[in-house]
């Protein structure tokens, strides 16, 4: 996945959070590639499976809305270094994420375990619960589109942003 898409993911994921629970959500992009985003409130485990379910649904929007522009050097030089949090945070923190990362589930196994939680003798039910989570994250997304991109910018071209973003002067 590139950037672009990996930042659209990890956004949705926190504009969802937010959305969700009223509280802040934190999104970071990492070295490698990869990102995260985890709200800074406990959900419930249905709100979790649908803030879980907007990532993957949101990398689409990325067929609609182009990266941002960098601004590239002039005549011939390197394009700039895009900051990831081990370039923008401390030592620690990064570290300290990083493990928090290799100790989570990716989105389709949090899914899975939400659609199958408590009703591990009934798979026929285990297809209705993904899709109705999918079709709530879905309107999710189209309902807060905007932020979703506007978050998925920040995190593009900083490396972390917290949602919601902070509400610009009008002067």
């Amino acid at each position: 996945m590139n950037r672009w898409t990996v930042s659209l993911h990890e956004a949705a994921h926190a504009v969802a959070a937010w959305e969700l629970t009223g509280r802040r959500a934190t999104a970071t992009l990492h070295q490698g590639g990869s990102g995260a985003a985890w709200p800074l409130e406990d959900m419930s485990p249905t709100d979790n499976a649908i803030m879980t379910a907007a990532g993957p649904l949101a990398e689409a929007l990325a067929d609609r809305y182009p990266a941002p522009e960098i601004a590239q050097p002039v005549a011939g030089g390197t394009p700039p270094e895009l900051p990831t949090v081990e370039s923008v945070a401390t030592t620690e923190t990064a570290a300290e994420l990083r493990r928090e990362m290799a100790r989570a589930a990716p989105d389709h196994v949090v899914l899975a375990r939400f659609c199958i939680g408590g009703i591990e003798d009934q798979p026929e039910r285990w297809a209705k619960r993904h899709a109705w989570i999918r079709s709530v994250a879905e309107r999710l997304i189209r309902s807060h589109e905007r932020s979703i991109i506007e978050a998925a910018r920040v995190l593009y071209l900083r490396g972390v942003v917290s949602v919601p973003l902070e509400e610009r002067n009008a002067s």
